[in-house]
C-alpha cells in the first residue's frame, strides 16, 4: 500500500504545545509519514528518537525561502538527522517570482540550494498555493514558469490540488505535465462557501477534488513516494479526528481502485 503522510500545520496550536503528544497521537491514528513545519523548539535528536520510537517517518519539513538562503548548510543537516527525504521550500517574495524584478536571483538561488539537498541525498520541493495559479502574459501561470525555469533534477513540484482548484486550475493538468518530478502529492479538499474566503476545506474525500481520478492518475504517470493529506482548518471539530476520517477514505480508495 501506498506511504501516507500528515503535514502539521493544521496542528501547529497543538505543536506548540506538545510535539512529541501530536507525533504519538498521529503514529496511532496509523499514518506512515509526518510532513514538518518547523521543529517547535526541539532538538533535531530528541525528534528522530521520538519518531523511531513510534515507527513513523519525517517525510519533510517546510522552510521559509530567505532562511533557506542565507542558512543552506544548517537547515539541509538538521532535516536530515531527523531522516527527512525531502525538504520544500516556501514562494519567494513578490519580487522574487516570475516576472519580478528579482526572480533571476531567485533561480540561481533554487539552483544553489537545490544542488546542495541532492548532495545530502534529499531532494529540494516547491509546494504550490492559490497565488501561484495566476496567469501570465503569455498564457502561463506564475507555477508553470517557476518549474519551467529551473531544471527538474534541481527542483521537484510538491503539487497541491486543493489549492490548485481554488486558484481555478484543473490539479489533473499539473499531474499530467510535472507527475515526473513531483514524489510527493497533497490531497487538500474543499467546498465552495458564501463565506469571505469563497470555500471551506473538509477531510480528504468530502469536497469537490476528484480525489479518485487524481489517484489513479498518479498511479500511471509517476508513482509517487508519498499520499500527504492535506487540510488546512477542521472549523472547531476534533482535528484528529479529521485526519483519521482523510486516512480512512483514502485507504478504501486503495483498496477499490486496486481491486
Amino acid at each position: 500500500m501506498a506511504k501516507i503522510g500528515s503535514p502539521l500545520f493544521i496542528l501547529q496550536e497543538q505543536c506548540a504545545k506538545d510535539l512529541m503528544a501530536v507525533i504519538e497521537r498521529l503514529a496511532e491514528i496509523g499514518f506512515d509519514g509526518i510532513e514538518f513545519l518547523g521543529f517547535f523548539g526541539h532538538s533535531p535528536a530528541d525528534i528522530r528518537r521520538k519518531l523511531d520510537s513510534c515507527g513513523i517517518a519525517a517525510i519533510g519539513d517546510h522552510v521559509p525561502f530567505e532562511r533557506f538562503v542565507s542558512e543552506t548548510g544548517k537547515v539541509i543537516s538538521e532535516r536530515g538527522e531527523i531522516g527527512c527525504s525531502f525538504i520544500t521550500v516556501a514562494p519567494p517574495p513578490p519580487e522574487g517570482m516570475p516576472g519580478g524584478t528579482d526572480y533571476p536571483r531567485t533561480i540561481e538561488a533554487f539552483i544553489k540550494i537545490g544542488e546542495a539537498v541532492n548532495a545530502a541525498g534529499m531532494r529540494l520541493l516547491f509546494h504550490n498555493h492559490a497565488e501561484e495559479l495566476c496567469g501570465t502574459a503569455d498564457g502561463k501561470t506564475v507555477l508553470e514558469h517557476l518549474m519551467d525555469d529551473i531544471p527538474p533534477a534541481i527542483l521537484g513540484l510538491e503539487p497541491d490540488f486543493g489549492w490548485m482548484g481554488i486558484g481555478g486550475a484543473d490539479p489533473a493538468y499539473y499531474l499530467r505535465k510535472y507527475g515526473s518530478r513531483s514524489p510527493v502529492l497533497h490531497f487538500k479538499d474543499y467546498i465552495p462557501s458564501d463565506n469571505e474566503q469563497g470555500f471551506l476545506f473538509r477531510p480528504t474525500g468530502y469536497g469537490v477534488i476528484d480525489n479518485a481520478g487524481l489517484y489513479a492518475m498518479s498511479l500511471a504517470a509517476s508513482k509517487p513516494e508519498w499520499y500527504v493529506m492535506d487540510h488546512d482548518h477542521a472549523y472547531g471539530r476534533d482535528i484528529f479526528r479529521d485526519l483519521e476520517i482523510s486516512l480512512d477514505y483514502f485507504r478504501n480508495l486503495e483498496i477499490i481502485s486496486n481491486n
